[in-house]
């Protein structure tokens, strides 16, 4: 567990109520002067950022209130646990990065296993009638049946550890999932609607730029008709290594 996540599971863990005491991480915990220099040491190698926690604006809504608002709602697939993300969001504090952690570094989304979701459980809510469904779910060694919302076509390749790095907020994409009581698909995932955040000027800050990209990667030169660099018509492109993501048709389709 990162020391990010580590933060995250506090936090939600102190939202809940719970005494800290009943939580204990893995690895042991080094001595003061054993920490220190872990740091210095780390510091001098890669630098860690870690994103601020994020605050949520409480309504007060229950649990109970929150079941039923899922079940009631009228955009999405009802899911086989009535799973409530404004309620964990706003009421509990819950961090997106402590349920979908590691999406930073990997291609597809990470969801989270029946595991994580039973470390709170065993003892939150436990009495609820959705959460003894999840316990079945955990003994029989099943995963969750989620009805997936979001998907790219088979032919395009959308990895979210490129766009995690750069910096693109979870709600570009997926919209104020705090506020949903059951999660809907807020994007349409078109083409049109990725090139138009693609063709915005690239950032520094920005790890996939067409600029970066030529840095990384040095294309093969290509016949006079074509961009000087690149692999699509010149037509297609005048600003080429400024966008803010690739635009040529191999960046998403191989």
């Amino acid at each position: 567990m990162t020391l990010r996540h580590r933060l995250i599971a506090v936090a939600a863990i102190a939202a809940l109520g719970l005494p800290l005491a009943f939580f204990v991480f893995e690895g042991p915990a080094p001595d003061a002067t054993g920490q220190e220099a872990a740091v210095q040491q780390a510091s001098q190698q890669v630098p860690v950022t870690i994103d601020p926690i994020k605050q949520f604006n409480p309504t007060g809504q229950t649990a109970e209130e929150a079941i039923a608002a899922h079940e009631n709602a009228t955009e999405g697939p009802e899911q086989p646990i009535p799973f409530s993300h404004r309620f964990h969001s706003q009421e509990l504090q819950m961090q997106c990065e402590y349920c979908h952690g590691g999406s930073e570094k990997t291609a597809i989304a990470v969801m989270p296993a029946v595991d994580l979701c039973m470390g709170c459980h065993r003892i939150v809510g436990a009495n609820l009638e959705p959460i003894q469904r999840l316990r079945g779910y955990y003994d029989s060694g099943e995963p969750v049946p989620w009805e997936r919302i979001y998907k790219v076509p088979e032919f395009v390749q959308f990895p979210h550890r490129a766009h995690i790095r750069s910096q693109i907020e979870c709600e570009e994409c997926h919209g104020k999932v705090e506020e949903m009581d059951r999660v809907y698909q807020y994007s349409s995932l078109k083409m049109g609607w990725c090139l138009d955040c693609h063709w915005d000027v690239g950032e520094d800050t920005d790890v996939a730029t067409d600029r970066l990209l030529i840095e990384q990667y040095p294309p093969i030169e290509t016949p006079d008709e074509r961009q000087p660099i690149g692999l699509y018509p010149r037509r297609l492109d005048q600003q080429y290594g400024a966008n803010r993501g690739p635009i040529d048709c191999f960046a998403c389709h191989y």
